[in-house]
């Protein structure tokens, strides 16, 4: 699948959750438009998948930790700062329904995928203010940050919360420059496949969540704030998800 063509030649990009299936795509498709990556994964060994390339940087920790967020702005700093942080670390495995969910599950899952956003993202805007100038977040929302999944209660609280953030972002911080915009994607796997409950009637590719990434950072989209993308094969616009169900309903 080809790149959208995007120029970032000598733009500094921080991706998080950088060795996961999105997160390689994010890498690869902004170094393809010429920009210098700092990958950060909790994942040491994941990001030895971006060998020994000279475009990318590599930084391991846990985000959802303070020091760990400075660590990051520090080493950003003495390569010539940034101009696009997003936000894409994320646990996504946990499966619990919300009458079992412990409290200290809640809150992991609150701070792999919330707090650490909000780490960056307040590191950032300082970083853009006081250097007198902008720059733009894009962090990767979910379906589920306006609709429930079943059993993932804390993911979506944590979607919405993303989405939340980057309005007040946009309201808050859109005068000085910083934009902040949301993607939410459906059903991304390594190879597209046909899926029945996306009108579109397939997958998606992580190579386009990485697309609409460099979109969204990019000039192109510079009166979009406060905005969530919705790339997920019209998924977001159905009624109901199961078309199945929905012959089942329109036969009975």
């Amino acid at each position: 699948m080809s790149s959208v063509q995007f120029d970032y030649t000598g733009e500094r990009v921080l991706v998080t959750g950088a060795a996961g299936l999105i997160g390689r795509a994010l890498v690869q498709r902004f170094t393809e438009a010429g920009a210098e990556v700092l990958a950060v994964d909790v994942d040491a060994d994941g990001l030895k998948v971006f060998g020994d390339d000279p475009r990318v940087a590599t930084l391991a920790g846990d985000l959802a930790h303070e020091e760990v967020a400075d660590a990051v702005f520090a080493t950003l700093r003495r390569n010539g700062g940034l101009d696009v942080l997003v936000n894409n670390a994320a646990m996504t495995e946990v499966r619990t329904p919300l009458i079992d969910i412990s409290a200290g599950l809640w809150d992991a899952v609150i701070a792999a995928n919330l707090r650490s956003a909000y780490l960056l993202s307040v590191r950032a805007a300082r970083h853009w203010r006081d250097a007198g100038r902008g720059g733009a977040i894009v962090s990767l929302s979910s379906p589920g940050g306006s609709r429930a999944h079943e059993d993932q209660s804390a993911y979506d609280v944590t979607k919405a919360g993303i989405e939340a953030l980057s309005r007040a972002i946009a309201v808050e911080l859109g005068g000085l420059g910083i934009r902040a915009n949301c993607i939410a994607p459906a059903s991304v796997v390594g190879e597209i496949r046909p899926a029945t409950d996306i009108p579109a009637g397939r997958t998606t590719a992580p190579e386009e969540v990485a697309d609409a990434a460099l979109y969204l950072a990019s000039p192109a989209a510079a009166q979009l704030n406060g905005h969530v993308l919705h790339v997920d094969g019209g998924l977001h616009a159905r009624l109901r998800t199961d078309p199945a169900q929905e012959q089942q309903r329109s036969e009975d």
